[in-house]
């Protein structure tokens, strides 16, 4: 049976293990970008039409990760596309707190450049994940339950992402992060850059051997 092969296929360490990293990958690096969207709005005065124009400028940037993985990444270890992607993302917050302390101003440069290159490139580096994370469950997917177990591995993923959105949401709640009351952001957004690389020291999880190539 489809329900019994499946079970059997997620009890394999290599499958559990790969999906657990995933799921902590999310669930351990709190998301903010919710906070984020009101201080653009609220705090930068930045008007909705230009953040939705940020967004397609997302959308770009995730077709270009898309380009760069398939172009140059596809041969290279899964554990060091990861690995880089995290410490890009970390970069990435920091220019948040940039943002936020408004050193940008002081070097002449415009908050919608600023929310313009943070939003296309952290697309980007979130799709340098996505992509491997595509490769490894059709990597490990026993054949004839392919599309279940992509399914449940698409739950899991999502399921860490909204549960990362919650941590989120506790870390303003604890910090008094709220729209009109950004005092301790600079502080959240610090403590992001921090669990950015707790995902890193989990990559044990993930096959050593795997690469961007299914085989």
């Amino acid at each position: 049976m489809a329900s019994y092969s499946l079970f059997q296929a997620f009890r394999q360490p290599i499958i559990l293990r790969s999906m657990a990293w995933f799921f902590l990958a999310h669930v351990t690096v709190p998301n903010l970008s919710t906070v984020m969207f009101y201080y653009q709005s609220e705090f930068l005065n930045l008007e909705a039409s230009f953040l939705g124009t940020a967004r397609v400028v997302g959308w770009l940037g995730l077709m270009l990760g898309t380009f760069i993985y398939n172009q140059y990444l596809k041969k290279m270890k899964l554990r060091r596309i990861l690995m880089w992607a995290h410490v890009g993302l970390s970069f990435l917050s920091l220019l948040d707190i940039v943002l936020v302390a408004r050193s940008n101003v002081a070097f002449g440069i415009s908050d919608k450049i600023m929310v313009l290159c943070g939003s296309a490139l952290s697309d980007a580096i979130n799709q340098f994940k996505f992509m491997p994370f595509l490769v490894l469950s059709g990597l490990l997917c026993p054949p004839g339950i392919e599309g279940t177990l992509f399914a449940l591995f698409m739950s899991i993923n999502n399921f860490g992402s909204t549960v990362g959105s919650f941590v989120g949401a506790g870390l303003a709640s604890i910090l008094n992060i709220s729209s009109g009351s950004f005092d301790n952001l600079l502080l959240g957004i610090s403590i992001q850059v921090l669990c950015n690389f707790i995902p890193i020291a989990l990559l044990f999880l993930i096959p050593k051997e795997a690469t961007g190539i299914s085989t």
